[in-house]
């Protein structure tokens, strides 16, 4: 099975197209939104608040931005997750959902060298 990215506006139509999928919704601030048993919520894999809005103001280039939330990403609630999203990956389409898609993309790059 595949592991994928789509940001959180695509929420609905990812669902429709593909209803066998398990969706990972990795944000603190998390919208409203039609609950199911696909979409497990998961704020612990996003961008700390705070390095969200540095980097979203400006205040850090996007190589800080990664190697911060890298580091962040390095916690052992973090690493049990992805490894328990990987499992999950062996029998399901998987989707990381995020609105920063900075985020989404190293958070994929990182579930898919992990070992």
């Amino acid at each position: 099975m595949a592991i994928k990215e789509t940001d959180f506006s695509r929420l609905n139509e990812k669902l429709v197209d593909n209803p066998s999928a398990k969706f990972f919704i990795c944000m603190r601030n998390i919208p409203a939104y039609v609950k199911n048993e696909q979409i497990m919520e998961c704020p612990v894999l996003s961008p700390s608040n705070k390095l969200a809005n540095n980097y979203r103001l400006g205040l850090m280039d996007p190589c800080q931005f990664y190697m911060n939330y890298y580091n962040e990403l390095k916690s052992p609630i973090c690493q049990e997750l992805m490894k328990s999203i990987l499992s999950i990956s062996k029998n399901y389409d998987i989707y990381i959902v995020n609105i920063n898609k900075d985020a989404r993309l190293l958070l994929l790059d990182i579930l898919k060298n992990i070992k």
